[in-house]
């Protein structure tokens, strides 16, 4: 996991708030990040490529994410064109619609397109726009404030009339990214005319903006909202009376690419050639780690890497009406020995330290810090078809009747390292984490997707009115889930009160009777 530095909050949680201004220091770019902590707003500079994982109403305790308590609930949208709208300021819509900017210039005067649907106006902030189509990793966070950014990750991309694209990534692009599912979602944002428009369109207007403007407090992102028809959209968001602030854009099925077949390029990409020879194996005592803390020195730059590591954040679920086949093909040889292993010492081994990473523009032969990159991007078939729209139904008519709960939906992304992490189609698994608060009590109810059938009761669980604490037992109730293969850990829940309610058999207004009796 990454923690954020600079970290003035000691060990308080705090929330994210707002995205602010983009600002430019030692050839940098940075985004003002607005925390609350303790009533007070105050704004933190990150670095851009830090993007992807900053959404907006997360609490966060020592730079980490405390992802089961996130407020706002889910919503799906049905979005008819996406270009009509309106551009407004956040400063009008937050007040509207009671949520705090603290007063602080830097978020009041951010961009917010509205769009209508079915009789709900819906407002999404422009950095959530951009970071959920085009801030999926650093790598594209970066380039998003160069010029030509696009064409600075590739050495060539083309299209044959036969819908044929051809994606030539250059060699410093982080072998760790260069997947199938990456390959066709950058093949949709550079050949598709309407979507490169969009994304170069962060950079122009931004550098309009400073060419007009003194600039001293940084520049608001403005980008070219995509003319998309005919699509749904998953988000977590806020209420009041008939208008919706989205907080995270969480999936859509927007993408129609414009080809049917990808041919990918890249060095990471070779042929084996095997041979007889030894196969070395390097043996240490010393455990992996895998905890980084961001850099807090702004000038200092991050080395070039290509075998920089990976963190696997909660993705942004990118569903493709038509999945292009993707042809990776190998340029280079590697050869791969099949004989004996034999073990070798040499080597620095993996000590165990913080590790201090960089999520700037890598420099070659100039930086000094290790790199590190995200990967929050799934390519699907489908958007969000996780057999959980009963359970979504229930919930709704709970909080919808029962004005008196106040009623908060997380999707969570199961943790990561068994069979049960994924399903049958390669999807990760989520499930849905359900804070529900009446006047008496706090409770928690999980209920986990199995579009595959899988049998497993609905958990509830009081809280312990403390969300630092809330989050660690989910969270290892979470792990246990997969430990087991899909069954709750009975050992785990020894220790706790809990409920489970079975559904099987109920329709929507039964089920939604039984759990008011137990919340």
């Amino acid at each position: 996991m990454l923690k954020i530095r600079p970290w003035p909050f000691s060990n308080e949680i705090v929330n994210l708030q707002w995205l602010g201004n983009v600002t430019l220091k030692n050839n940098q770019w940075f985004i003002q990040t607005g925390f609350i902590c303790k009533g007070n707003c105050q704004i933190i500079d990150l670095p851009i490529g830090v993007l992807p994982i900053l959404k907006i109403g997360v609490p966060y305790q020592d730079g980490i994410p405390l992802l089961t308590q996130k407020i706002g609930t889910l919503f799906e949208v049905r979005v008819e064109n996406f270009r009509n709208g309106r551009i407004s300021k956040a400063i009008d819509v937050c007040r509207r619609l009671n949520y705090y900017l603290h007063k602080k210039p830097e978020l009041m005067i951010q961009n917010i397109w509205s769009f209508e649907s079915d009789e709900m106006i819906y407002h999404i902030p422009q950095t959530e726009i951009v970071r959920a189509l085009f801030g999926v990793n650093k790598i594209m966070s970066n380039a998003l404030f160069r010029p030509n950014g696009l064409e600075l990750l590739v050495n060539r991309v083309s299209m044959s009339k036969d819908q044929l694209a051809i994606i030539d990534f250059l060699d410093d692009i982080p072998n760790s990214i260069v997947t199938d599912d990456f390959a066709r979602y950058f093949g949709w944002i550079f050949l598709h005319p309407e979507m490169k428009k969009s994304y170069a369109s962060v950079q122009s207007n931004l550098y309009g903006m400073m060419v007009r403007s003194s600039n001293s407090k940084g520049i608001p992102i403005e980008v070219a909202v995509p003319k998309m028809k005919g699509f749904h959209l998953a988000v977590r968001g806020i209420r009041h009376n008939n208008e919706v602030l989205i907080l995270e854009w969480l999936g859509s099925d927007i993408v129609d690419p414009p080809f049917r077949a990808l041919e990918l390029h890249h060095k990471s990409i070779k042929k084996r050639i095997y041979s007889p020879g030894g196969r070395k194996t390097r043996l240490s005592n010393k455990e992996k780690n895998e905890d980084y803390l961001l850099n807090e020195n702004n000038g200092e730059r991050s080395r070039e890497d290509t075998n920089q590591p990976v963190i696997e954040t909660d993705p942004i679920q990118i569903a493709f009406r038509h999945l292009p086949i993707v042809n990776r093909v190998s340029n280079y040889e590697q050869k791969v020995n099949q004989g004996d292993e034999y073990i070798s010492n040499v080597g620095s081994g993996g000590g165990i330290k913080q590790n201090i990473v960089g999520l700037d523009e890598s420099i070659f032969g100039g930086g000094i810090l290790n790199p590190l990159e995200f990967n929050s991007l799934e390519v699907t078939k489908t958007y969000l078809d996780y057999g959980l729209d009963k359970f979504m139904e229930m919930i709704r008519r709970l909080a919808n009747y029962n004005p008196h709960l106040r009623v908060n939906v997380t999707l969570i992304y199961l943790p990561l390292g068994r069979k049960f992490s994924y399903l049958a189609d390669g999807r990760r698994r989520i499930c849905a984490v359900v804070k529900i608060t009446s006047d008496l009590k706090k409770s928690y109810v999980i209920e986990v997707a199995v579009p595959d059938n899988h049998s497993i009761s609905t958990l509830i669980i009081p809280s312990l009115e403390d969300i630092h604490m809330d989050e660690v037992r989910l969270s290892f109730l979470l792990k246990g889930l997969i430990n087991k293969g899909g069954s709750w850990s009975n050992q785990f829940l020894f220790n706790i009160p809990h409920l489970k309610l079975k559904h099987m058999h109920d329709n929507i207004d039964r089920w939604t009777k039984k759990l008011l009796e137990m919340v």
